[in-house]
């Protein structure tokens, strides 16, 4: 069982209760290297948040929630937690299906990512409360699939994003919008620009 790391406990405790559990999986996944995270250690997270003075955290709810909303299906099913190992020996959860593991596992490429949204798992955008009208993808959701799925660390994350429109490979709705929908280049007619 892999320890939690001091950093993402200390931000689970500063977000305070404004963290849900989907934000505490996504907080552990991303502070731990691989593809997921095994249950024991969101288990280990969750004994060490509730042992702490200084947070109110119940332990057995959160898990009782993450056990229950977690599903084998290999592509999205809605906001849930996914099984992605591929036997009872490597069982790990990620916020993300299976199947984006396996298309996109280790990518960093923003137009794999958008092109994969938009033509494979379309359900994902319906789910989200981000962006505007359209059929671009948000972009905190391509930031956070990026450092779940890529495994890469936020700035990573953030220099793909920018380099992929410095090339013209994708554009943005107005920069300063921090949802601003991402559209790949090619797909983009001039009324939507």
């Amino acid at each position: 069982m892999t320890e939690p790391n001091r950093a993402a406990v200390e931000e689970a405790v500063r977000e305070g209760e404004s963290m849900g559990g989907r934000d505490l999986v996504e907080l552990i996944e991303r502070h731990h290297d691989g593809v997921g995270v095994e249950p024991e250690t969101i288990e280990a997270y969750a004994a060490e948040l509730e042992a702490r003075d200084d947070y109110a955290f119940d332990a057995e709810a959160f898990l009782a929630d993450v056990d229950e909303h977690t599903t084998d299906a290999d592509r999205w099913a809605g906001g849930g937690y996914y099984e992605i190992g591929d036997d009872v020996d490597d069982h790990r959860i990620s916020l993300f299906p299976k199947l984006w593991h396996e298309e996109l596992g280790g990518s960093t490429d923003v137009t794999e990512y958008v092109a994969f949204i938009q033509d494979e798992e379309p359900e994902y955008l319906d789910d989200l409360a981000l962006g505007g009208p359209g059929q671009g993808v948000p972009k905190p959701a391509v930031l956070q699939a990026l450092q779940l799925v890529g495994g890469v660390d936020r700035p990573t994350a953030r220099e793909a994003l920018t380099a992929a429109g410095d090339r013209g490979d994708i554009v943005q709705d107005a920069d300063q919008n921090p949802d601003a929908d991402v559209y790949l280049a090619e797909r983009v007619s001039e009324d939507t620009a």
